[in-house]
């Protein structure tokens, strides 16, 4: 496989490759614009081209004026809780924030489950869109997940809850929906960008922690990459949601159906 490198590690920081351009020159010019912290890497494909990668710096904990008057009661206590959840994960874990905090984001994902279907089937939307929203500043994953698991215990006691993390590293099995998932997200984003690189003859990118993404797998020839990997993005955690169910021994859930926003949020 020839595989573009997608992160470089420069200095114990984690650079992303944001633009690629033909020329040495036009890459220069690039370097120079741009205000966030960037590197340079020549990529020798069929033709050499040149990369940018940037850095996303820790910024001050910022929270965007949320006006939540538009959205339904529900929703803005749901919003509250998957806040909460985030604070304490910041909290345990002296998280960074890369970007302010948007609960206008968190509310718009509520607002796009379809409730009332089978629970794996909303828990799985709700991790998805969650994570799609990018409306928490860092820890997407994470306080998604620990969201999903909030959302079954309202209607389940678990007597043995699966573990998804050991600390501040994610278990295996919830690993592999989590690395999927950035794929997934990788993949919607940088579609076109890829693609360009595909036809200089890369075969895929390689993230950070030595992830993989091969363009075979993760097709860049679709019709509507933002919303065919959408759809994909929620396939991976209806499959999560399930899979946690049954390790949880609470089969009985995955044939029972959700009650719905405004119940789910009495219920908090």
């Amino acid at each position: 496989m020839t595989l573009v490198p997608y992160h470089l590690n420069v200095d114990g920081n984690y650079y992303s490759l944001s633009y690629v351009h033909p020329s040495e020159s036009e890459a220069q010019e690039d370097l120079q614009s741009r205000d966030e912290p960037a590197v340079l890497r020549l990529l020798e494909l069929d033709d050499d081209v040149y990369g940018v990668y940037t850095l996303a710096e820790a910024q001050e904990e910022e929270i965007e004026g949320p006006d939540l008057s538009d959205y339904s009661a529900d929703t803005r206590d749901i919003v509250d809780t998957v806040i909460s959840l985030f604070d304490q994960i910041s909290d345990d874990q002296e998280i960074e924030w890369y970007k302010p905090l948007e609960p206008t984001n968190i509310a718009d994902a509520i607002e796009a489950v379809t409730w009332k279907q089978l629970i794996p089937t909303v828990g799985g939307s709700l991790i998805s869109e969650l994570i799609r929203s990018h409306g928490l500043p860092n820890a997407n994953h994470r306080t998604s997940i620990a969201f999903f698991e909030l959302y079954a215990r309202t209607f389940h006691t678990f007597s043995d809850i699966p573990q998804t993390n050991q600390g501040d590293d994610w278990t295996t099995w919830a690993n592999e929906y989590i690395r999927d998932s950035k794929r997934i997200l990788t993949v919607r984003r940088k579609a076109a960008l890829f693609s360009f690189l595909q036809s200089l003859g890369a075969t895929g990118v390689r993230r950070k922690n030595d992830v993989v993404i091969s363009f075979e797998t993760y097709p860049l020839d679709v019709d509507d990459p933002w919303a065919y990997y959408a759809v994909e993005h929620d396939h991976v955690w209806k499959e999560f949601a399930t899979d946690y169910l049954q390790r949880a021994g609470a089969s009985e859930l995955l044939t029972q159906r959700d009650d719905g926003k405004r119940v789910f949020a009495s219920r908090l």
